[in-house]
């Protein structure tokens, strides 16, 4: 506030080390920019928003008082409460909505780590500087022959009940309890592929598992820092975490493709060199096409990142047998649910299987947003010397509701048991692809069944005639048959009367 000599009170603030440029100026009479309820410094109030204070343009701001005038009856009294807001971010900018997305390049680097990097803390991304949701992308690219090694050291946050565990089965971490503030790792195992996840820390009791160590398949991983529903208590005290990163040598030149995009197929878990087998496998449908996947193995356990797991939730899975190996099978649609299982050897006699339909299959009404990738991704983890494991693939089409009058029109090939149309190639192939075993079922397979209709009612009534003429000419021999048979009777029966007359006369004569 300035009063001048003539009893005007005024007040300016000023920003800049040489300049004397004005920010604002206040008199008698007007009144300056104010956060009152500020002042309660509780955390259910609103935030002060930028229309209730100031913000400079640069890192010096002074603020001058004058006064000439002031008595018991005229006080001049304010309260000030100012923070210095921290714009500096690891990386470099990527261009999009969001100023906090940062990019860390090897090749941009002389020193491959490890490095550190933190999350941002600029006051008015958070909810105390008025943001109501934060998410930020700190994106993580390798070089050819090149992996990315991530180490969660500390995670915050805020005031929600959530914390992290790790998964014995598969040594990633999941979020139990109020998940809307986490940070999560994502990777994309293949060039312009989707984003898949590896892994959700949240931290507000100090009870989570940390450090959480991540190394990547693929040359390309990403920390997606987020939170929802922000209230004043929420600032980059109270959410933030730090970590660490660095450019490792990945295994040798794995030459074996994994990006498969055929109608059908099986993979082999076993096949390929050790170092190489816990590279994941991307299978890729046709257009407007859906992927079943079946594994021979144990259901474990499913995670459905839209349906937080419970925070008194525990990774214990019943199963019916015993599972016998330490590795596990992983299998992820793009909508980022995934089914961890325990695989059974090909040549097991039991019959436990898990199926996982790529993303939108389960969908009963049309989706007029933006679908998820039809894509379904298959790791391999803890890869062993003996076991002999495998999973198979099969495009679907989705069977229209009017098509269960007019089957053999819309969906000439139908697998009963998933209730979808599948590929015409792939019938009578000589494989069972569908599940009951329907494509290479007799009824469908059989040469003669598969010949025209006209010649089939050709061979009908060729048929007919020839069990007709067999039955006459059976008829025939059996009746033929009889009448010879009663003959010969009617002729040992005489025979027998005559003999028996010859006798009688004997006694007379004698």
């Amino acid at each position: 506030l300035t009063t001048d000599k003539d009893g005007t009170q005024r007040s300016s603030i000023r920003f800049g080390a040489n300049t004397t440029n004005i920010i604002a100026r206040y008199c008698r009479g007007s009144v300056p920019r104010s956060c009152d309820h500020g002042i309660l410094n509780m955390t259910s109030s609103r935030p002060c928003t930028l229309s209730e204070s100031y913000v400079s343009s640069s890192d010096f701001v002074t603020l001058e008082l004058k006064t000439s005038d002031s008595t018991v009856l005229r006080p001049l009294q304010f309260a000030l409460r100012y923070e210095f807001v921290d714009l500096l971010q690891d990386g470099t900018a990527i261009g999009g909505e969001n100023e906090c997305n940062r990019r860390f390049a090897s090749s941009q680097m002389e020193r491959k780590g490890p490095h550190p990097v933190r999350s941002v803390r600029n006051i008015f991304l958070f909810g105390r500087g008025g943001a109501k949701h934060l998410h930020c992308i700190y994106r993580f690219e390798a070089q050819r022959g090149e992996r990315v090694r991530i180490e969660i050291n500390r995670a915050m946050t805020g005031n929600r009940t959530c914390d992290s565990r790790v998964d014995p089965d598969t040594g990633r971490s999941y979020c139990f309890g109020d998940s809307t503030a986490r940070v999560e790792i994502f990777e994309r195992p293949w060039h312009e592929s989707i984003l898949f996840p590896r892994g959700c820390i949240c931290n507000s009791t100090n009870n989570s598992y940390l450090p959480i160590v991540f190394t990547s398949t693929g040359r390309e991983v990403e920390i997606h820092f987020s939170a929802a529903n922000m209230t004043n208590g929420d600032d980059p005290d109270s959410l933030n975490f730090e970590a660490s990163y660095e450019f490792v040598k990945g295994p040798m030149m794995c030459k074996d493709v994994r990006r498969k995009n055929a109608i059908t197929g099986v993979v082999s878990l076993s096949s390929g060199d050790i170092e190489c087998r816990n590279r994941p496998w991307l299978i890729e449908p046709s257009y407007d096409r859906y992927l079943y996947i079946r594994l021979k193995g144990l259901f474990l356990r499913k995670f459905n990142p839209a349906t937080p797991l419970a925070y008194n939730a525990s990774f214990s899975a019943v199963t019916p047998i015993r599972c016998y190996t330490k590795s596990r099978v992983i299998i992820t649609n793009g909508e980022g649910i995934s089914v961890t299982a325990c695989p059974l050897p090909e040549e097991t006699k039991h019959r436990h299987v898990v199926e996982v339909f790529s993303a939108g299959w389960g969908r009963k009404h049309p989706f007029f947003g933006a679908e998820a990738s039809r894509v379904v991704s298959v790791e391999f983890l803890n890869p062993d010397e003996g076991g002999h494991y495998a999973f198979s693939w099969l495009e679907l089409t989705k069977r229209s509701s009017a098509s269960y009058a007019l089957v053999q029109e819309e969906c000439p090939y139908l697998c009963p048991d998933l209730n979808a149309c599948v590929n015409a190639s792939i019938w009578c192939d000589g494989i069972e692809q569908c599940p009951s075993g329907e494509d290479e079922a007799f009824t469908h397979c059989s040469a003669l069944l598969r010949l025209p209709a006209e010649i089939l009612a050709g061979l009908s009534v060729l048929l007919l005639v020839l069990c007709c003429g067999l039955f006459g000419y059976l008829y025939r021999k059996i009746k033929r048959n009889c009448r010879r048979t009663s003959v010969l009777q009617t002729r040992l029966k005489s025979l027998s009367s005559m003999d028996t007359a010859v006798f009688e006369d004997k006694e007379v004569i004698c």
